[in-house]
């Protein structure tokens, strides 16, 4: 009697068991494929949910005033193709803690020239190299963001010739920092 009262009990508790491993599953699928849809790993897909990014129709509409394009690629893509007046500082120098040093300086000059802080738009190829570096500056007390989709989806909606142009009204030209100094 004791031992069919006892079973009960645990049946009672592993029941919802399957439920819930269930749901557990699908949760984690989501997010997986969401991190492999945005082609990133899952970390940097999760800190990606907490950074402020920007859309390039955002930037094409003037919603952002007072940017800095920030290239966070290697100096090899850098050199393929880049947004017009973005300045490179790689993401592997703002790890080691060089390029937070930079960009601080290249937002220091900026507000020197222009009276204004300025927003700090961050870009890599599709975003997950943009997602790190924002990471890595978001306690510096800069103004970030990071463009979704990076000069990928930039690409896709504004040619090599419209570069400055889209850029004009959101930009303001900025003395460049020679790496080293």
């Amino acid at each position: 009697m004791q031992n069919k009262k006892f079973k009960k009990g645990i049946d009672r508790y592993l029941r919802p068991l399957p439920v819930i491993l269930f749901i557990n599953i699908v949760g984690v699928s989501s997010v997986t494929l969401a991190a492999v849809v945005n082609h990133m790993d899952v970390p940097t897909f999760i800190a990606s949910l907490s950074a402020k990014k920007v859309t390039v129709s955002e930037l094409k509409q003037g919603k952002l005033k007072n940017a800095i394009l920030i290239d966070v690629r290697s100096p090899e893509e850098y050199a393929e193709d880049r947004i017009a007046n973005s300045q490179l500082v790689p993401l592997t120098d703002i790890q080691s803690g060089f390029g937070v040093h930079q960009i601080q300086v290249i937002a220091q000059k900026y507000i020197q020239t222009n009276h204004t802080q300025p927003t700090i738009v961050l870009y890599c190829t599709r975003g997950p190299r943009s997602v790190k570096a924002y990471k890595k500056l978001e306690k510096t007390g800069l103004n970030l963001v990071f463009l979704e989709g990076g000069i990928k989806a930039w690409r896709q909606l504004i040619p090599v010739s419209k570069d400055v142009e889209t850029l004009a009204p959101i930009t303001a030209p900025v003395k460049k920092v020679v790496r080293g100094k």
